[in-house]
């Protein structure tokens, strides 16, 4: 019996949870709290529901689609850590260190697995890499598939060796209130950070992985023959 396929991450959704609503409470939520019920809440308590929200997002979307997404799974890890560096009030120092290490750690991965570049890009979920595979072994072109993959991999890791630079000098211009000192202005700080992360890292790694998908889809289409429009899975 052919296995059904998981549904679909909502990016929107996640676009939402895990930045918009999160970012909203860091830098507003005390204050609008106070507006309306006449009393600001705790830094830490702003802090704990405003991380609760991506928190909330990575278990509901597990048990919905049934599938660990683990690159949901390191973001779920870098929110726990976020509100730790929070909770304990650690120096803003370690904010830098943590929004640059993520990546560090996916870019070391690329660098020592060859399987990782199948969950990014060449996977079941958007190709035919079982028509593909057999196209290209079938015209003796195996090897090519896995050299267009390693190239693949190089600029992905490229990608996100950018992402941790960029993660880390954001975050030491942003967030310099320590929360020993100021736990309301860190949230705010920590908001505005997660808030710009969009624009100023984001859209510039995504030049990266466009560039990948293009030689991705160069690479299979030489090693395979096949037409451009056929490399992808049929609904």
């Amino acid at each position: 019996m052919k296995k059904e396929a998981a549904p679909k991450e909502n990016a929107f959704v996640s676009l939402l949870a895990n930045i918009v609503v999160p970012a909203l409470i860091l830098t507003k939520g005390a204050k609008l709290c106070a507006r309306l019920f006449g009393a600001e809440p705790s830094a830490a308590l702003v802090l704990v529901v405003a991380l609760a929200f991506p928190t909330g997002y990575f278990v509901l979307d597990y048990l919905r689609r049934r599938e660990l997404n683990w690159i949901s799974a390191v973001g779920f890890a870098g929110t726990l850590l976020t509100g730790g560096i929070g909770l304990f009030r650690l120096s803003p120092f370690w904010v830098a260190v943590k929004e640059a290490s993520i990546p560090l750690f996916i870019a070391a991965v690329m660098i020592f697995s060859r399987k990782l570049i199948r969950t990014f890009l060449f996977n079941e979920t958007v190709f035919d890499v079982p028509a593909i595979e057999a196209a290209a072994a079938a015209r003796g072109n195996a090897d090519e598939i896995a050299a267009t993959l390693k190239r693949c991999s190089r600029v992905l890791t490229a990608s996100f060796l950018l992402s941790a630079a960029l993660n880390f000098a954001l975050a030491r211009v942003i967030v310099k209130t320590d929360p020993e000192l100021d736990s309301a202005a860190f949230n705010e700080e920590i908001g505005e950070m997660m808030a710009l992360s969009w624009p100023v890292i984001t859209l510039p790694c995504l030049i990266f992985i466009f560039a990948a998908l293009l030689i991705l889809l160069k690479g299979l289409e030489k090693a395979s023959g096949m037409k451009a429009e056929d490399l992808f899975r049929k609904k």
